[in-house]
């Protein structure tokens, strides 16, 4: 199966359901798809920490000041602060401020509250920054399918004239191979069909595994030599648990560059 798309992967980090169960179990023996999820579940956690944990600073007024002049804004630099920043009297005895902020103008609820939301979609951003970033990366390292071989599949049966289909084998740089199956009449109601490699005299077969619908996509065993095994068979069999071949083949063609 292929590596789990990037986007599910960061959505998954953040907690969302959305891989299906191929892909669930995809994820237990992919080491990179793991250490993908890994990497973005840390910025994820990191992010949400309990604020209780964090100790945040709250910024001075003169940044906010900066802030004001670098972007220049018309609203006065007071409104950029929260609503519960510390209210200092100049010239008196005193400096208030509101209820849980400490002596040096920082909160212990307000300010920490309106910072955390913040973190958190700073933290989310990041993660689908990052997943967009692995996306890319693994465009460019990932190698790209090549067809090497495909074949016509002409009907084998006299009652059904029309049944056509086409087989494409496909081979990425690593070496890996897989055979594409279409074809283009529907499944037998009573039955289903299976694809199959098989030698030129047909001393020699293997099943690929069963078409599910109208195409499908099967992993040829490593090793296999398609010189050997170069004819493409789809079969319809009976559900009557017997793995050999049915003896009814519906279409057939032989691989060819």
């Amino acid at each position: 199966m292929p590596h789990v798309d990037d986007d599910a992967l960061a959505l998954y980090a953040l907690g969302e359901d959305v891989l299906e169960p191929e892909q669930r179990l995809h994820l237990q023996d992919c080491a990179q798809c793991a250490r993908t999820v890994a990497g973005l579940a840390r910025v994820v956690n990191g992010a949400r920490a309990d604020e209780r944990e964090a100790a945040l600073v709250p910024p001075r007024p003169e940044v906010w000041t900066r802030i004001h002049s670098e972007l220049g804004l018309t609203t006065p630099p007071d409104a950029l602060q929260p609503d519960d920043a510390p209210v200092r009297r100049i010239g008196g005895d005193a400096t208030e401020t509101p209820a849980g902020a400490d002596r040096d103008g920082g909160t212990t609820g307000g300010r920490r509250s309106f910072w955390m939301p913040a973190l958190v979609a700073a933290g989310t951003a990041l993660v689908l920054g990052i997943a967009g970033g692995v996306l890319w990366e693994r465009r460019d390292l990932q190698p790209a399918e090549a067809t090497v071989a495909s074949a016509a599949l002409s009907p084998v049966r006299a009652d059904s004239p029309g049944e056509t289909g086409q087989a494409v084998v496909q081979q990425t740089g690593d070496g890996r191979q897989q055979l594409v199956v279409s074809i283009d009449s529907p499944a037998p109601g009573d039955g289903y069909r299976e694809v199959w490699l098989l030698t030129s005299d047909a001393s020699g077969l293997i099943s690929l595994g069963v078409l599910q619908g109208g195409e499908g996509r099967f992993t040829i065993p490593d090793g296999l030599d398609l010189t050997d095994f170069a004819v493409v068979d789809v079969s319809e069999e009976p559900f009557d648990g017997d793995p050999a071949h049915s003896g009814d083949s519906l279409v057939r063609g032989t691989l060819g560059t």
